[in-house]
């Protein structure tokens, strides 16, 4: 909090009109249509005049190109951020593009576009995505089939830039000091300098500045000749991080990283002393140690992912015993072809032959996965029963978390034997679900992508019904095309019937709701999610907001519980 009231900028008073914004891109991120840039704004030109404005945006490109460490002089205008741990936009117009004018970002500049280009010269268009993918993090480069089958397979992970990268520069940089007549105080010095470098050609990210700040704590302890505790390393990483950046808390990338790192350090040496220990032959004690690490960092991360992505891969222990191998051994050469690359092109593109033909196979494996039934299901769960879920892993609050998930469950299934509608309004349209289970979508507006974001939001899987002007969504059993404002078109749904006209009237049994702007207007903000919910006898509303945290879905969830148990008496 202080450090983000500190780091305030000045507000622009420009009533809407476009300015001249310079700043240097510190990360790039490349998706299969444009890149995403993310541009440390330090200076804004008014009526001729420079001042001093710091402010990091995102700013979006369709040219493919290396960015990272440029500077960029934009002209545009800066929209707020929806959500308060995202930077704000920039829109506007490149005027100039320009190496930095630091050193640092010449450098980051210099080695980011030769790894770019080294690897495109070297792989073949298919394997390009990929291995760049994997050297430097980051899952836009990927087509969707391709990524969608990562994800059912369970081994996206080894698209994020984490200990394990990490730990090869690591070994690479020790290996080349070992023949180097210097200390061991200067080698530490020297691979911590590089792992900064390699920090920021993957754009800072979250892991790897976790990696790399655990990798410099756990060293200067060896170096020092202290003991380390891992939980104690972890602990005062995310401090650290977290007093650079307060934001940082709300990061997907932070959490899922930090939450892996916590399962492995917890719950892998009690699976190891109860298993593992018991098994005598080595191959089997290493595929078991392998699996005990996935299932250790897969658990904790569980709730996370039902949580943000509401899909769970029930394979990954399995899958990742042979993806990760693999990816392990393809992320070394792929370094080694790098260094090699520098000195002789020939010897690094017959490197790149084998690493082709591994990029193939990892493919293959994943692809096997991904076709087991079941290899991830789709889960909608309350957010107060995944809190719950790690107040499980510790021995004085398991028994209490136990029984409060049980008695949340039994009281979320008596509350949804109430028959009632709920009514649910927002920017994108209005959202009507049944008694019978059955999802109704009304919308003015056109737009697919803005539509499944709400329904993604609203945890709904599947549309049952759509009422638009045109069919932009995929639906199960019916379209219906809105009229002109000069009609009323009359849809019936079993007890309910809606009519559509200017207004939205919901007729209930005995209960009519009309919905119009007003209903905006009365709460003052378009950012508001609308709660409408009756029985056919009682109306009961509340808001929440649009782009909640889990705070306010465990709180909408707690209103909605109360609501329906009420109905039932």
């Amino acid at each position: 909090m202080l450090n983000t009231s500190l780091n305030t900028p000045v507000r622009l008073t420009h009533e809407g009109r476009d300015l001249t914004f310079s700043g240097t891109v510190v990360r790039e991120e490349h998706r299969e249509h444009y890149v995403k840039l993310l541009i440390n704004i330090d200076e804004a030109q008014i009526n001729n005049r420079i001042i001093n404005y710091k402010i990091p945006v995102e700013f979006y490109t369709r040219e493919h190109n290396t960015y990272l460490g440029r500077r960029f002089l934009i002209k545009g205008r800066i929209k707020n951020s929806k959500y308060p741990n995202r930077p704000n936009l920039l829109t506007g117009k490149i005027i100039k593009t320009d190496l930095g004018d630091t050193f640092l970002g010449t450098v980051l500049f210099s080695v980011r576009g030769y790894i770019d280009s080294m690897l495109k010269s070297l792989l073949k268009n298919e394997h390009y995505d990929l291995g760049i993918g994997l050297i430097l993090g980051g899952t836009g480069r990927l087509k969707k089939d391709l990524k969608d089958v990562f994800i059912r397979a369970g081994v996206l992970h080894i698209l994020a830039v984490s200990g394990l990268h990490v730990g090869f520069v690591c070994m690479f940089v020790g290996f080349v000091l070992f023949f180097v007549p210097v200390s061991t105080k200067i080698k530490f010095f020297i691979i911590m300098l590089i792992l900064c470098l390699y920090t920021g050609i993957t754009g800072f990210r979250p892991g790897v500045c976790r990696a790399t700040l655990m990798a410099f704590l756990f060293g200067l302890g060896l170096i020092l000749q202290r003991n380390i505790d891992g939980v104690h390393i972890i602990n005062i990483t995310a401090i650290i991080l977290l007093l650079i950046n307060p934001l940082l808390v709300f990061d997907i990338g932070a959490q899922l990283s930090f939450a892996a790192v916590y399962g492995i350090l917890f719950l892998y040496p009690i699976l190891e002393n109860v298993i593992i220990k018991r098994v005598k032959a080595k191959p089997y004690k290493f595929i078991m140690a392998s699996m005990a690490v996935s299932f250790s960092a897969q658990l904790c991360v569980s709730p996370l992912l039902i949580y943000y992505f509401h899909r769970l891969p029930t394979l990954a222990v399995i899958s990742n015993v042979l993806i990760v191998p693999i990816a392990s051994i393809i992320i070394f050469l792929l370094f080694f072809c790098l260094i090699i690359g520098t000195f002789s092109f020939m010897l690094a593109k017959m490197i790149a032959v084998l690493i082709s033909i591994l990029l193939s196979i990892l493919v293959t494996i994943s692809k096997l996965f991904a076709g087991i039934p079941f290899s991830t299901i789709t889960l909608y769960i309350s957010p107060i029963i995944l809190l719950l879920l790690y107040f499980i892993y510790s021995q004085r609050l398991r028994k209490f978390a136990i029984f409060s998930i049980i008695i949340i469950s039994i009281f979320f299934s008596i509350s949804s034997l109430s028959d009632c509608v709920i009514i649910k309004t927002g920017t994108a349209g209005t959202l009507i679900s049944t008694p019978g289970g059955e999802n109704i979508f009304i919308t003015l507006k056109h737009s697919p992508v803005q539509t499944s974001i709400f329904l993604a939001n609203q945890n709904i899987e599947k549309l049952d019904y759509l009422i638009a002007t045109e069919n932009h969504y995929p639906v199960e059993k019916k379209f219906f095309k809105l009229p002109d404002k000069l009609h009323v078109k009359q849809i019936r749904f079993g007890k309910m019937t809606i009519n559509v006209s200017d207004n939205i009237n919901i007729i209930f049994r005995e209960k009519k709701i009309t919905l119009d702007n007003s209903d905006f207007k009365h709460y003052g903000n378009e950012e508001n999610l609308f709660y409408i919910l009756t029985n056919g006898k009682n109306v009961q509303r509340f808001n929440t907001s649009l782009h909640g945290s889990i705070i306010d879905q465990i709180i909408s969830d707690i209103k909605l519980f109360f609501v329906k148990f009420r109905f039932l008496f």
